[in-house]
């Protein structure tokens, strides 16, 4: 083969594979960058939500301890019984979420999910002068949409 030709072939090659590859340039870091957000977004809407129930349960915890007994001005060691019925409803939630890896939905990559959820809730019933308690255990399996490249 001439010199020629191989410049001419070399030439022609190197056409073909920067059309067929150049629009792949930097696609990679774009995709990673947007991984990376859903997972940055998901991982503060779990922390919101841990916290949201950590207060919930310091309310629940500390709140009954803020208000002293009240005592009279002249004998101060004599407390008074509080006969107030307790608070009509008080609720706790607590949740965990567990990576159940890839999947395939409707022929493209999810990463699945799953938050274990335990709702708490007590409440006064004032006539049969009795606390009342319930507990719900809940699933939510949440789908995140992975990028195909």
């Amino acid at each position: 083969m001439s010199d020629g030709h191989e410049r001419d072939l070399d030439e022609l090659l190197s056409r073909h594979l920067h059309a067929s590859l150049d629009r792949q340039l930097g696609r990679a870091s774009a995709a990673f960058a947007t991984h990376q957000l859903r997972r940055r977004r998901l991982w503060m809407a779990l922390s919101a939500a841990a916290m949201a129930a950590g207060v919930a349960v310091a309310w629940i915890v500390v709140g009954g301890r803020l208000t002293p007994h009240p005592t009279t001005p002249d004998k101060p060691d004599l407390v008074i019984q509080d006969t107030a019925p307790p608070p009509m409803v008080q609720s706790a939630t607590w949740s965990r979420v567990k990576d159940d890896g890839m999947t395939v939905l409707d022929d493209r990559p999810v990463r699945r999910l799953r938050r274990s959820i335990v709702e708490e809730v007590e409440w006064y019933d004032a006539k049969d002068r009795a606390m009342v308690k319930t507990t719900l255990p809940r699933q939510q399996i949440i789908l995140i949409d992975a990028p195909a490249d």
